[in-house]
């Protein structure tokens, strides 16, 4: 027993040191019908490239699980972002920094997970093309190269014989090696999708690895992010009474449920304070606008009270008096002659006087309707108070009106004032203050001290005369994201709040 079993560790002993004594690295053919290059020492790895019958490789060790480690196969090449590469020439290129890595390509899709070299600066690369893919850093663009030095390739052992034939007698008479004459079918990945017309199969489909799967899932849901981001985007650009923020928030949510990135989900819930942050903003914007309805309604409901009072000429939408030159011309003689004498006023009275008595009615009180219990908001109704090229002091708020003045615009028959129409020419009112701290800024505020508006006047508009004042504003009112609304200054005329 003892003699048999020094025989057979023998026979072993010798078995292995004629495995051992295989000299590398050797020239390998391919038997198999058909097998495939691997980017790694396993079927896990993504394959690089497919490999018929008589395919001659250049094999450099052998390693556990019976793959053998090959020169990159005729063909094969490798990849590097752009970005790290200086080129010398349309096919030649220089590595600008260290540590750059060289992802292993492959003729099945656009894989980029595998990497073995990290070039050094001032290594040369051969430029074989390029591509924008997807990587694990993002999209980029990158230079499609010759693999480098010392990049390899992955075979099955199974597949291939030496070519040397003192070598394959030695590997055939290895018991771990398959022998020359063991029969060697197609190595097939995946089964054939279809038959073709000859009965034969198709070719087999090489899907993407899992990293690349994971890469365009990843990318798919990115796009999704990035198409919900422009709608919201585009609606938060558009009119605030058109915002549908319970719809984008619904689609944030039903997108994030459906996520598989981590680091995509944590993106999308950023989007929820903003939704709110603009929640906030509406529900201000609201508040603004009933204010701006209430005083607006205020506005028309003094026009109508007054319409019978002293000539108020068109809107004024600049500081331009050849405007109302224009609406001059077109007035009675006696109308003319009135405002002849205001613009004598505009020019010379440095305080303000009565009209002559031409111009009084004979019984004021019968174009006003009956006073009620509180103190009425009324307008300046003189135009000498609208500001223009040239301040002055308006005149008295009490003079009585002109017999043959031209009387304001009238209520409108179904009682509805419309913004910016003849009977309502203010873009908001209340008292004139310089902002607190600011020297030059003017505010509009409420008689409570709320400020309602940052102003900001025209060229000719000097608001320092109406300092303190109760004043009603013409111009253009606009807001601006988190902060007050701001009203560009035409015009001025004095009124007297509630």
């Amino acid at each position: 027993m003892r003699v048999a079993a020094a025989a057979v560790l023998l026979i072993f002993t010798s078995l292995v040191a004629q495995a051992q004594s295989v000299q590398f690295p050797y020239d390998a053919k391919v038997v198999a019908e058909e097998t495939f290059a691997r980017s790694g020492g396993g079927d896990s790895y993504y394959p690089t490239q497919r490999l018929v019958r008589d395919t001659v490789v250049r094999v450099h060790r052998h390693d556990p699980g019976g793959w053998y480690v090959i020169d990159p196969p005729t063909g094969s090449f490798s990849w590097i972002s752009e970005r790290f590469v200086n080129r010398i020439s349309e096919q030649d290129g220089e590595v600008r920094e260290d540590n750059v890595i060289a992802c292993v390509g492959s003729e099945f899709g656009d894989e980029t997970s595998v990497y073995q070299r990290r070039l050094k600066k001032g290594d040369k690369v051969v430029i074989l093309g390029q591509k924008t893919l997807d990587t694990s850093s993002g999209t980029q663009s990158m230079l499609k190269i010759k693999p480098p030095i010392r990049e390899f390739r992955w075979i099955p052992g199974s597949a291939v014989v030496p070519v040397d034939p003192a070598l394959r007698q030695q590997l055939n008479s290895n018991p771990f090696s398959v022998p020359e004459s063991a029969k060697r079918p197609g190595v097939i990945v995946t089964p054939p999708t279809a038959d073709n017309s000859n009965g034969a199969a198709t070719d087999p489909v090489i899907g993407p690895s899992e990293a690349l799967q994971k890469l365009q899932t990843q990318k798919s849901e990115k796009q999704r992010l990035a198409e919900i981001d422009q709608r919201f985007r585009e609606m938060v650009l558009r009119d605030a009474s058109t915002w549908d923020l319970d719809t984008i928030e619904n689609d944030y949510r039903q997108l994030q449920s459906q996520l598989t990135s981590r680091q995509t989900s944590g993106a999308v819930e950023l989007r929820y304070p903003a939704i709110e942050r603009y929640r906030r903003r509406l529900a201000q914007l609201l508040d603004v606008k009933q204010l701006q309805s209430q005083t607006e309604a205020k506005d028309a409901a003094l026009v109508a009270r007054h319409s019978g009072s002293v000539f108020m000429p068109p809107p004024v939408t600049s500081t331009a008096r050849p405007m109302m030159n224009t609406a001059v011309a077109r007035t009675s003689p006696q109308t003319r002659e009135f405002q002849s004498w205001l613009t004598q006023q505009d020019a010379s009275a440095a305080t303000p006087q009565a009209p002559p008595e031409q111009f009084l009615a004979p019984d004021p009180d019968a174009t006003l309707p009956p006073e009620s219990s509180e103190t009425p908001t009324t307008f300046a109704s003189s135009s000498r108070d609208v500001e223009s090229n040239t301040a002055s002091a308006a005149p008295d708020m009490s003079t009585p009106a002109p017999a043959n003045s031209v009387a304001a615009p009238a209520t409108p028959a179904d009682g509805v004032i419309k913004p910016g129409s003849p009977e309502n020419r203010f873009v908001g009112a209340g008292i004139l203050q310089r902002a607190p701290g600011q020297a030059n800024a003017f505010v509009l505020m409420s008689s409570s001290g709320r400020v309602l508006a940052d102003l900001k006047p025209t060229a000719s508009v000097r608001l320092e005369n109406y300092l303190g004042q109760q004043v009603g504003v013409q111009g253009s009112r606009w807001s601006e994201k988190e902060k007050r609304d701001i009203i560009e200054v035409n015009a001025l005329e004095r009124v007297r709040l509630r």
